[in-house]
């Protein structure tokens, strides 16, 4: 195959500063050369920007087929009340929803995604088709009453033995996503933990993402206890006096990688555990956290101590789409003294490290995938920096490269 070379504008390797008239050289489905200048043979790609795939760290795709968020937004337990409901009454097959979201994904520039499933299907989908995301795919299991635990279990080690081909291999990883402290009863937390850290998969669970998780684990009241009573699973005895969200960090600290799903309510003592423990990311979704009406992030006071944070878009029963690159849009318009540099490895560079793909992808350096994603800029007559232009509310993907191949 002949090597692609390719010019743009500007080209942000993520691992450097942004190169201006930069030249990306591709051979085979590898990154052969980043640089800055000029080449006789490469091809002008004109007002546009290549920056790295991007990298959706949370989503799920089952929810693909819904045309706008579930509600009511608030509280949110009842929002929880409408994702039962919609889970009951959805007749399309999951298997077409879930093929509706990589390709809604990959269309919005997004070449790695983390997969929170409910079945194989996910897996298998990923499994079957060369032309899709790399994915890391999480078995999501609930159970909160002791009767859940052996089932559960038995669903998360037959979700491990599912058979992946040898070409998926270096693209597809199986985990598990124990769902969250007032779903999965804390014996079951603990012993998928460990089932993931004898296989050495990772583990993603959704952690303060709601302040009435803190009223659940510290004084066990609040709306989880409603919402557990009403389903006839609310007993007392369950969770012991007085927990912490810091007792669900610590376990994951022992895992190859871990994602902490959300963080929304993370404070100082969060925050210093999570310096310790390099090993787990969180995960922060914008525009869902926004939906539902929650006080600032605290994304940048944890990257601020070193912890790495990467972005998701949620699934669209709380977001309007799939697309990580409007994520980066909204970060730049409610966060505009945040250096778009800094956004953008939020949603490329950090979220490949988060999922365990950092050495693959994440950034456009040699020898790493071809995994690109191509940003039609606005025109400017004045000019303007490549960082000023790249986040404008303008500029949008306008085309894909996986593994070396244009896809759109």
């Amino acid at each position: 195959m002949e090597r692609q070379i390719y010019q743009a504008r500007w080209v942000f390797p993520v691992n450097g500063p942004p190169l201006e008239d930069g030249i990306v050289e591709i051979e085979g489905t590898r990154i052969a050369a980043v640089y800055g200048g000029a080449h006789s043979r490469a091809i002008d790609l004109g007002n546009v920007a290549l920056v790295p795939g991007l990298i959706n760290a949370h989503t799920h795709l089952e929810f693909s087929q819904l045309r706008a968020p579930l509600e009511p937004a608030a509280p949110f337990t009842d929002w929880i009340r409408a994702i039962m409901k919609s889970r009951f009454e959805t007749e399309q097959p999951v298997t077409e929803r879930i093929h509706q979201g990589i390709s809604e994904c990959l269309s919005a520039g997004t070449t790695t995604v983390g997969e929170i499933a409910t079945s194989e299907e996910s897996l298998r989908l990923f499994n079957a088709d060369s032309q899709v995301p790399r994915a890391v795919v999480f078995r999501e299991c609930l159970g909160f009453t002791p009767d859940r635990k052996a089932g559960q279990e038995q669903v998360a080690a037959e979700f491990l033995e599912e058979p992946i081909r040898p070409e998926a291999l270096q693209r597809l990883f199986p985990g598990l996503s124990p769902h969250a402290p007032y779903s999965v009863h804390p014996d079951l937390y603990l012993n998928l933990v460990q089932q993931a850290r004898d296989q050495g998969v990772p583990v993603a669970i959704h952690l303060g993402e709601t302040s009435a998780e803190y009223d659940l684990l510290e004084r066990k009241e609040g709306a989880f206890v409603d919402l557990l009573s009403e389903l006839g699973l609310w007993d007392p005895e369950i969770l012991q006096d007085g927990m912490r969200m810091t007792d669900y960090l610590a376990p994951l600290a022992e895992l190859p990688a871990a994602l902490a799903v959300h963080g929304n309510y993370f404070g100082p003592p969060e925050w210093e555990f999570l310096q310790g423990a390099p090993a787990i990311s969180v995960v922060y979704c914008p525009r869902t956290h926004h939906y539902f009406g929650h006080p600032a992030h605290p994304w940048l006071t944890m990257i601020e101590q070193g912890i790495n944070v990467a972005l998701g878009t949620d699934s669209r029963a709380s977001n309007p789409d799939l697309s990580l690159w409007k994520e980066l849009l909204f970060l730049r318009e409610i966060c505009p003294q945040v250096p778009t540099e800094l956004i953008l490895e939020c949603g490329t560079l950090a979220g490949a490290r988060a999922l365990g793909f950092a050495e693959e992808t994440g950034s456009l350096e040699v020898g790493k995938a071809a995994d690109l994603a191509l940003i039609q800029l606005p025109e400017e007559a004045g000019g303007g920096t490549g960082s000023d232009l790249l986040l404008d509310s303008r500029s949008d993907v306008a085309r894909v490269m996986l593994n070396g191949v244009w896809i759109n």
